[in-house]
């Protein structure tokens, strides 16, 4: 039984004899799903019923389905702008945003329940600080924790009526982190006082009945001076259980994170995880020997190594039973309305940050500046129009003359798509002042390309439009004199609506 700890991620491809043999041999609660495992996802109901007959037991399926910049699948999903943007309409109507977020969470819950999935590794609780984080970007709410709390538990009240259950996550808070856990260690060196700030969406989401909470690989010295989160019994124990009162199950974050690299073999990283106090480790989809873990596992449940074994084992029971009836019992919906909904909470949110020089209406003619994210697609689930600049240009539905191509990690532009198809250099076209040049900016603030091309386009003496879809601190980089436009992301209904704005 002390397989049922693990949340393991599911082998690549189609959910088949892969992921049934890896829960046999580790008898684990169940499988995260990842996007290579719904690349057909009309058929993933039908899989994950027939893994759930093979087995004879329930599996718990979870995902990462946060809308937004986290998203595993676009079939059958809505383009939804995400948290971020939500935050961005309770800055004008609160009451508004905590409505739309309930019915997001709703949604959300009805497009995971159409493909079997329970678990629901969601909404994002974190707090963000005023510097840029790199690793939540738009997935946070806001900066204000009662606009993080009013909307995060409307998103935790919609899930749990959709029937799926939902996870509040990053404790103990990882909005001020300036370092990204995937690829290495964050350290917050905050005060009592200011982790108060962080704790009050968890603080009122467990109050309310919150069934799940995940923590985050990060150093708080003010919480404990020697451990990372994830091994801090004292954090988990005094605090979580304790001070928080959360009875529910805590699940870690992927120990498979840069985070932990440097912390030891698998077995030992899972071994303290759960010695610390979580109920569940999750490990991503990467092979490991899984004799050796549940060997080490059981050694330390038969030396009274992990004395709330037997707790967590309840916990995680009903976390099983509560997931599989969501998983069995399918959903009718009509997916219309979650694309209007999506629509009309774009609408609201996408907004001009400044334009001095008045380039809004953008004038004719109309140079588009567009990333390449071909690089990073690999872990950012894109919609077509990313791969397809004719197709983002009618998108947007701005008379285009050229679209110019732009690198993340390269110094300058590359080619260009005429208005009658012509391939041009982009560095070529940059000569005409009365050209109107539109900068689809993709996180400059990670991206030195990015960066160089805003600086230089700003220092071109043309029109300069800069749209912001990828990280909101990209803010902090463009001139003054420049025109920004806050698109909250970079879903389809977050550009047509910056499209209405370029226009006019």
């Amino acid at each position: 039984m002390v397989g049922r700890r693990l949340l393991l991620g599911a082998p690549p491809g189609a959910i088949g004899e892969d992921a049934l043999a890896l829960l046999r041999r580790t008898g684990a609660m169940g499988l995260v799903l990842f996007r290579s495992n719904l690349t057909q996802p009309a058929q993933l109901r039908q899989q994950l019923t027939w893994l759930r007959e093979c087995l004879g037991r329930p599996v718990v399926i979870a995902i990462d389905h946060e809308g937004g910049q986290v998203m595993r699948h676009l079939e059958g999903a809505a383009p939804w702008p995400g948290n971020y943007a939500l935050g961005r309409v309770a800055e004008q109507d609160v009451s508004q945003a905590e409505f739309w977020a309930a019915q997001v969470g709703w949604e959300l819950g009805q497009e995971l329940r159409t493909l079997g999935i329970g678990w629901n590794l969601a909404p994002v609780l974190d707090v963000l600080g005023d510097q840029p984080n790199p690793g939540l970007g738009w997935r946070a709410f806001a900066r204000n924790p009662e606009v993080v709390t009013r909307l995060g538990l409307a998103m935790v009240r919609g899930l749990q009526q959709a029937g799926v259950i939902p996870c509040g996550k990053h404790f103990p808070g990882l909005g001020w982190a300036q370092v990204d856990p995937h690829h290495a260690l964050p350290r917050l060196d905050v005060s009592p006082s200011q982790l108060a700030i962080h704790w009050q969406p968890f603080r009122a989401a467990i109050q309310a009945g919150l069934p799940t909470v995940m923590t985050t690989h990060v150093l708080v010295p003010a919480l404990d001076a020697e451990n990372v989160i994830t091994f801090s019994q004292h954090v988990i124990q005094t605090y979580l259980r304790g001070e928080l009162q959360f009875t529910g199950v805590c699940v870690s974050d992927d120990l498979h994170m840069g985070a932990m690299a440097t912390w030891g073999t698998m077995a030992e990283i899972i071994l303290k995880t759960l010695q610390a106090g979580h109920d569940v480790a999750l490990v991503g989809a990467k092979a490991e020997d899984w004799q050796a873990v549940l060997a080490h596992l059981t050694d330390a449940v038969d030396r009274g190594a992990l004395p709330e074994h037997e707790a967590s084992l309840q916990r995680i029971a009903h976390l099983m039973s509560q997931a599989d009836i969501a998983q069995v019992l399918p959903p009718s919906q009509d997916w219309q309305p979650a694309t209007l909904l999506a629509a009309e909470i774009a609408q609201a949110a996408v907004r001009v940050v400044r334009n001095p020089q008045g380039w809004l209406p953008v004038p004719e003619p109309v140079r588009l500046y567009l990333p390449d994210v071909t690089p990073v697609a690999d872990w950012v689930l894109f919609e077509p129009c990313w791969f397809a600049p004719t197709q983002m240009a009618d998108l947007l539905g701005v008379p285009t003359a050229e679209i110019v191509m732009t690198f993340l990690d390269a110094t300058t532009a590359r080619t260009s798509v005429g208005e009658a198809g012509d391939i041009k250099a982009g560095n070529d076209c940059a000569a005409d002042v009365f050209t109107t040049n539109v900068l689809i900016l993709y996180d400059a603030l990670r991206y030195p390309g990015q960066r160089r091309v805003l600086e230089a386009l700003a220092h071109k003496g043309q029109p300069l439009v800069v749209v912001l879809v990828r990280n909101p601190g990209d803010a902090h980089l463009v001139p003054a004199g420049v025109t920004v436009v806050d698109a909250t992301g970079f879903r389809s209904s977050q550009l047509r609506q910056v499209g209405r704005l370029l226009r006019g």
